[in-house]
Formats: structure tokens, sequence, C-alpha cells
């Protein structure tokens, strides 16, 4: 299933490559999270079940698609992401083979590394270029790719913190999602300066910062500035300079409308 808010952009590719996998999905699910674009008739003209809801965020998205799926394993996958052939088929191995809960895959790489801004936005967030996760990413993790459908039930889905979301089944669960071997797939990065500030925001608003000591401190544009010109100074692309600038706004941005809307986490 595939949550998507405002994905017109990406979603057909996305849907394609479910499409083409050498495991055909029982179900195909976009669940449209309020989207403002073309996102919904996309989906619909591509043949998947399109499940309407009020924006919410991604984990309600996708608790919503599993009350509605009909098979026994739940697969999420995000609109930004275009799935190998064998995606589907490798991925749950870890569970009809071996027992797990869930499953995850360390084979993801970025789909648009072409961009400068992709490449900034990747030097920013510590991406293990030209991937998401280092080979040395242990066999184990909190974010559930794939996963048995009763368990997930059974502990009510996803919890709605915002950024950050995909990590909170595996506290519930008690277990951590296995790695699964030649699950290949490719994200593509914020690809634009808009794009960075609008991802950096919802990280602002989220979960996940609230674990950083001193996130406003962090994130100040002075320091943001600093930082880019001593990577440029490394040889890193210029573009780095305005993209930690812009991605910092974005964070502070975040950060204002999660202390007076802590209620408000979504992007």
């Amino acid at each position: 299933m595939v949550p998507a808010y405002n994905e017109a952009r990406h979603l057909g590719r996305c849907l394609a490559s479910l499409r083409s996998q050498t495991l055909v999905p029982w179900d195909l699910i976009v669940i449209d999270d309020g989207s403002r674009d073309e996102t919904a008739d996309i989906a619909a003209a591509l043949g998947a079940t399109v499940i309407r809801t009020p924006h919410r965020g991604p984990a309600h998205a996708r608790n919503r698609g599993a009350a509605v799926a009909r098979g026994d394993i739940l697969v999420f996958v995000d609109a930004d992401i275009v799935c190998s052939s064998v995606y589907l088929e490798n991925l749950i191995v870890p569970i009809t083979r071996d027992g797990a809960v869930g499953s995850f895959s360390k084979e993801i790489y970025i789909g648009n590394l072409a961009s400068r801004w992709a490449r900034a936005y990747a030097v920013i967030r510590r991406l293990a270029l030209p991937r998401l996760l280092p080979d040395s990413h242990p066999d184990q993790s909190s974010n559930y790719r794939a996963i048995a459908r009763q368990p997930f039930l059974d502990v009510g889905g996803y919890e709605e913190v915002g950024y950050g979301e995909d990590m909170t089944l595996a506290p519930k669960l008690g277990e951590l999602a296995v790695a699964a071997p030649k699950a290949l797939c490719w994200h593509y990065n914020p690809d634009s300066l808009w794009e960075i500030f609008e991802n950096a925001r919802w990280i602002g608003r989220g979960y996940d910062i609230g674990q950083v000591d001193s996130p406003w401190i962090a994130n100040l544009p002075t320091t943001a500035l600093v930082k880019g010109a001593c990577e440029v100074a490394r040889g890193a692309d210029l573009a780095i300079i305005p993209a930690r600038f812009v991605y910092s706004l974005g964070i502070l941005a975040g950060l204002g409308r999660r202390a007076t809307r802590p209620d408000r986490h979504w992007k």
C-alpha cells in the first residue's frame, strides 16, 4: 500500500514498478492523504484501489490502508520510491520462510542523484551515497517495510507522531524488522529548494526532532551557512550552501508550529 500526499509527480512511476512485480500484490492500495493535486486521479487511472482521507499524515494513512487490505502480509511503499521487479518477492522472504514478524530493505538507492539539490539533501541527511543506508547498517531495524498483518493490527498500527512515525511499530511489537537481501529499490530525494524546505518543516514538526539536544540552536541559519561553507571547502557542490540554509529555515518553521500546534504534526 502507498500513502500519498501531493505525490502526482512520483506516483505513476511508483505504481508502474509495483505493477511489474514477479510477485503480484493481492491488493494495490493508494491512500490519498488529503492531496490537493491529481494524486487520487492518477492512482485510479492506474488501477489502484483509492482510499481518500482527510490530511493527517502517513501513519494515519497506513493504518487506514491496513484496515481494508486483504493479504496476510502488509507492504508499505512510499510514493517517491521505485521498486525493482523482485522487490516484493524478496522483501517477504524473512516472513514467509524464516518466520520473522516483518522485514526491511538495506538496498535503497537514491534515484535522482543527477539533481544537485537531491545530492545536497543527501549530504544534509548524512545518507550513504549512492544509498540511503550503508553496507554496515545492522541486519535489524525499527523501520518495517513489510509486516505480517495480524501482529500489525494487534498492536494498533503506527502511532501518529509525525516524522519518525515509521519507527513506532518496533517498540509496540517488542521486535525489530529483519533485513531482506536483494529487495532493491530507489528513493527520490527532494530535488528543489522548496521541497527541501517542505521536508525539513515536516521534520521540525515531528517526533524525531524531540530527541535532538537544543534543536533550535543546532538549526540556526548562521550555523547552516558555516557548515555549508566548510563542506564546499572540502569539495562539495556550491548547492549545499543554499540547501543547508533553506533546510534550517524549514526546521525552524516546523519547530515553531510544533510549539504552537503540537497536534498538527503532518506536512
